[in-house]
């Protein structure tokens, strides 16, 4: 045993120490917050302030959201082109880090140029979001690799508390920076911090026996990783396909599809009604928001060995017919949406999403098989950032004649459908330890 925890020490491969591949993972999706937060909730109310309106703002965070649900397409690219003397999926993380850093600086000069322009802001934040999605892809397969079963639960926790830190800081930050420098300063102050982020993925392999840099004279192939090789493209998706198509797939993926279509709605019409009809400035928004991320990500992390405990089938169930309970309460008691109710409220469902997401992804990692798990992972989650794309997109047509009510019984009743459709697969059931383990 103590051979083992020096080894852990003394290993600095993420493979071969487990608080290095927590930092680097966290780091990543800290670093897929930023354009998430600045472009998807900061500009968004800084545009409605200056006078845009709800449909025009929705139709800019569905323009935005295109990439992350056509991110399936990287998959099979990083599954079929590898560098595996750096890595099986670093190599693929530090190109789309950088390519978040350099769209970051380009975006300073070209929508920081004059008064905000929706269409040039869409644009930069189309591209960033190709990048972030890019490297989400990649860092879920980093992640599938390199952690341990028992690990899955709380590194899922630790990737949407990070994501949402990101999209914190991102969005108040960056709703700060934008305030007194404008664009450029938002996009400048993004593009520093995702420089130093940089840094870990360049620095650390995966593998203790793969080399560091392209000029490393020592590295090699690691051998479990040469047998994940995909030499050949149409046979793995063949086998891809063949992976998608089982029931227990189908299932899965119209549930996280009905959720995440909740999330679509009211992700794009909260940020201008909170502005525009209830009176709040930007600024009052994103400190809300800002500090619904930090509670949401500091619940997720804490309640990570619950869901492990319960199993996640039992705990998403539970936690989707409460949030659907909540949401037509809310509508139904006037009184519940004065004062404090629309905090709670936006809390609350927020809350609700961000550990759906927890519970649902750490369950996905029982369907992916490990040669393919970039794509068929990549499917999955794009299928989610689909119809949240979706929910935005129906939200450009109706939010300036919908009322309120109409916008969240739909999300209601999406969210309740979901458990119901994710109880079909059958994953994330507990395996109760066998009387003879009791007895040992």
């Amino acid at each position: 045993m103590a051979e083992a925890t020096e080894s852990t020490r003394t290993d600095l491969s993420l493979v071969g120490n487990v608080y290095l591949r927590f930092t680097v993972i966290g780091f990543m999706y800290f670093s897929q917050g930023l354009p998430l937060g600045l472009f998807g909730v900061a500009f968004p109310t800084h545009l409605a302030e200056i006078g845009f309106t709800k449909s025009e703002i929705a139709l800019f965070l569905t323009v935005i959201g295109l990439p992350w649900a056509f991110k399936f397409l990287a998959g099979p690219l990083m599954d079929r082109v590898a560098f595996l003397i750096y890595g099986h999926r670093r190599p693929w993380v530090v190109i789309a880090q950088l390519g978040l850093m350099i769209t970051f600086a380009a975006s300073a000069v070209i929508a920081g140029a004059g008064e905000p322009n929706l269409f040039v802001l869409a644009g930069c934040g189309f591209v960033l979001n190709v990048f972030a999605s890019t490297q989400d892809v990649a860092v879920d397969g980093l992640a599938i690799g390199v952690l341990k079963e028992g690990e899955r639960s709380k590194a899922t926790a630790l990737m949407f508390g990070s994501q949402s830190i990101g999209r914190l800081v991102g969005m108040v930050g960056g709703g700060f920076m934008l305030e007194m420098f404008g664009v450029s300063g938002a996009c400048i102050a993004a593009c520093l911090t995702v420089f130093l982020l940089l840094l870990l993925p360049v620095m650390l392999r995966e593998r203790s026996v793969e080399k560091r840099f392209p000029w490393s004279s020592e590295g090699e192939i690691a051998p479990e990783i040469l047998a994940l090789k995909v030499d050949e493209f149409f046979p793995m998706l063949f086998d891809l396909l063949r992976k998608l198509i089982a029931p227990i797939s189908l299932f899965f993926i119209v549930a996280f599809f009905c959720d995440s279509v909740a999330g679509g709605l009211l992700g794009a019409y909260l940020p201008s009604f909170s502005v525009i009809d209830l009176g709040w400035d930007d600024g009052a928004y994103n400190a809300w928001y800002g500090t619904i991320g930090l509670i949401t990500a500091g619940t997720g992390l804490l309640l990570s060995p619950v869901f492990d405990y319960y199993g996640q089938r039992n705990c998403m169930v539970v936690l989707c017919v409460l949030t659907a309970v909540g949401i037509v309460a809310f509508v139904s008691i006037p009184a519940l949406q004065q004062g404090l109710g629309w905090h709670i409220f936006m809390l609350g469902f927020w809350l609700s999403q961000h550990l759906f997401a927890v519970l649902i992804i750490s369950s996905c990692m029982e369907l992916v098989t490990p040669r393919i798990a970039a794509s068929q992972f990549a499917i999955y989650m794009s299928i989610a950032n689909l119809s949240t794309t979706i929910g935005n997109f129906v939200i450009s047509q109706v939010a300036d004649i919908w009322v309120f009510e109409v916008v969240l019984l739909l999300a209601a009743f999406f969210v309740l459908t979901a458990p119901i459709l994710f109880w079909l697969t059958n994953l994330g059931v507990r395996k109760q330890p066998s009387v003879a383990a009791k007895a040992v």
